[in-house]
């Protein structure tokens, strides 16, 4: 079937092809602004959203064929009448469909943040308008990273007229996409809440898209906003330092020529991410190994595997990932697992985006918007968080950490007995012994079991003794003799802003003052480090929810609303008042211990050397959201310009 064809010259029955596969939610709230009313928006076709339901409406399948035939009858008649232009529905209009696509009605306070998300007319509401007149004549700003948050800074502060430098230690845009470049590599959140609110794309080609398919989009966003005019890549900083006396920092940068120069700056923006430091196991003999050994964040594609005996050390996110890929051409696999992960069941999590639902969210108007609010609020926004939480004096600790936490782990734990099916022992390998969210889990559409059921892979739960010239010695005594040791071991993500030497005020040094433990004042701000902003900084990592690309935009929201009252108040630098930084950092401890992840009994790298959550945002996206909706003056000490 071709789908190469417009809303007003589809047929009938392609029509109906294409619905068949729509989301209802979000096919229905779309028919407000075909009809300027919502009396089709009937109870008997009432959705009703439970998190970590099987179905995602909660429909029966025939509400979904009424749906179906009342949004056909619907857009026929559109069709028919020459696709006309739209009248813009009412407040109470658009309101009325945003509760009814997750059957739930949505808080007062919390309508301003759905209507941000929707952004039916391409609003921008996280864009903070600054006038041009108000930018002091040659203030710049510093940008380390151009990955994904770093674009993301780019782009706000040249819509704001304000000159920036974006610098990467890398030869091109795209952070973490640009550089993991293992098999099966892709995004475990949906891939329409994975691109910017002010960029979306409705081309994705799967549900959950892979590394090549992000790096393209953002560099395609990067041609579409010229960023690259202002950008300084293969470049490294290797330090910053504030200088007292004009308010701003010294940066000094080392580009691909070994070089070293330095720059003035009024203020910073890190945006260097966390998952780019390949963290190596720390086990006896790994130089000793004769055969080919390497990290899968730095895959060396000039290996063929074909044939060849190869042991995986991990069972993280990675490592699920190209496990799978690999033991299709490998000759035997081995994969050892120190810890089991628990696995979140996502039917379509390798699948191809539909054609029918392609062409819904190309041609008929608005469904792009409501098919993304759908996933934002329905099935993405806190998802399981209420599970997660811990009950006081709870007595099912290591398994579970309150009654919500139980029944989730049952569920869980029965998807995986599912999946082993005869296979008990597999099943007991598989089967966690800590609470439900306590590790990120996996996404998961069956693959990664069967995977492990294949007669050429075997599940390795000895521990690891020592790594041999041959392969790999278990604590048992066995030598399991391999050609191949690929580490999928994770990412050093505690050690924020690592490579940077970074010196505040009084020559404070950054590292020194975190020592091990880092912290920042809503995850952004630090105290006697003025005019520096950090993205992606400790404490903004999801565990469940949207995505992290919404927790940026946020950040960069707040970051761009403290440069607003720099600008207005004529100041030379903000820094956190530091009774803030500890009232914010306390509340923050305090909520972590809640969770599944910051449970006594679980160790993660959510937890820093000190044995702190210092990862994970504990609450609410809505909490994140009115957090970082702009800066209270009496948070900082400000100095005048």
């Amino acid at each position: 079937m071709d789908w190469n064809v417009d809303l007003n010259k589809i047929s009938d029955a392609q029509l109906q092809a294409a619905l068949a596969v729509a989301n209802i939610p979000a096919l229905m709230a779309t028919m407000t602004h075909l009809t300027n009313d919502c009396s089709h928006l009937r109870g008997d076709i009432q959705p009703l959203v439970i998190p970590l339901a099987e179905e995602e409406d909660g429909l029966t399948e025939a509400a979904r064929q009424t749906a179906r035939l009342l949004a056909f009858d619907i857009l026929r008649a559109y069709r028919d009448r020459g696709c006309p232009e739209l009248v813009t529905p009412s407040d109470a209009i658009i309101e009325k469909a945003m509760h009814y696509t997750t059957g739930h009605t949505i808080p007062d306070e919390q309508l301003p943040l759905m209507r941000e998300e929707l952004n039916l007319f391409g609003e921008d509401r996280r864009r903070v308008h600054i006038p041009a007149t108000s930018v002091p004549d040659g203030y710049r700003v510093l940008i380390i990273g151009a990955g994904m948050s770093g674009i993301l800074a780019a782009i706000r502060l040249q819509e704001a007229g304000i000159d920036y430098l974006i610098v990467d230690k890398n030869p091109a845009f795209g952070g973490t996409w640009y550089e993991n470049t293992y098999p099966g590599c892709q995004v475990d959140s949906a891939n329409h809440l994975y691109n910017y609110l002010f960029a979306p794309n409705p081309e994705w080609p799967a549900h959950f898209s892979s590394q090549a398919s992000l790096l393209q989009y953002f560099q395609n966003v990067v041609s579409t906003f010229g960023l690259s005019a202002r950008a300084r890549l293969a470049t490294r900083v290797d330090s910053l330092a504030y200088d007292e006396h004009c308010h701003g920092w010294k940066a000094t940068l080392v580009g691909n020529d070994g070089l070293e120069h330095e720059e003035q700056f009024n203020s910073v923006i890190s945006a260097v991410g966390q998952l780019n430091k390949p963290a190596m196991p720390d086990i006896p003999g790994i130089d000793s190994f004769q055969g080919t050994s390497f990290h899968s964040a730095r895959w060396e594609h000039q290996h063929d595997l074909t044939g060849k005996h190869v042991a995986v050390i991990g069972t993280g996110c990675s490592a699920t990932q190209f496990i799978p890929e690999i033991a299709e051409s490998t000759g035997e696999l081995l994969v050892f697992q120190r810890t089991p992960n628990w696995l979140l069941p996502m039917e379509n999590y390798h699948e191809p985006m539909e054609p029918g639902l392609l062409w819904c969210l190309r041609n008929i108007p608005f469904y792009d918007r409501w098919y993304r609010f759908f996933l934002f609020r329905a099935r993405a926004m806190d998802g399981p968080l209420p599970f997660l939480y811990s009950e006081p004096g709870w007595a099912g600790e290591p398994q579970s950490v309150g009654s919500a936490n139980a029944m989730l782990r049952e569920g869980m734990e029965a998807y995986i007995r599912e999946q082993a099916g005869d296979d008990t022992a597999l099943a007991d390998a598989l089967v966690p012994d800590y609470p439900p969210g306590g590790k990120r889990p996996i996404l998961d559409d069956g693959t990664w079991i069967s995977t492990l059921k294949r007669d050429d892979v075997t599940l390795v739960t000895e521990g690891i003794e020592a790594v041999t010239p041959e392969g790999i010695r278990t604590n048992d005594g066995t030598v399991h003799a391999c050609d191949v040791i690929i580490y999928g071991t994770g990412f050093n993500a505690h050690d924020f802003l690592s490579t940077l030497d970074v010196k505040g005020k009084e020559g404070c040094d950054l590292h020194q003052r975190w020592n091990g433990d880092a912290r920042a004042y809503k995850s952004v701000t630090i105290p006697e480090f003025p005019n520096l902003y950090l993205l992606y900084g400790p404490n903004s990592n999801i565990v469940v929810g949207a995505s992290i690309v919404f927790f940026s935009e946020c950040e960069m929201r707040y970051i761009m609303g403290c440069l607003k009252m720099q600008f207005e108040q004529g100041l030379a630098s903000l820094e956190v008042r530091p009774e803030r930084f500890q009232q914010y950092n306390q509340w923050v401890d305090e909520l972590n211990l809640q969770r599944a992840w910051g449970s006594q009994s679980v160790g993660s790298w959510y937890k820093n050397a000190t044995g702190r959550v210092s990862q994970n945002w504990p609450g609410t996206h809505f909490q994140w959201w009115e957090q970082t909706r702009g800066p209270s003056a009496d948070d900082f000490v400000v100095t005048k310009a």
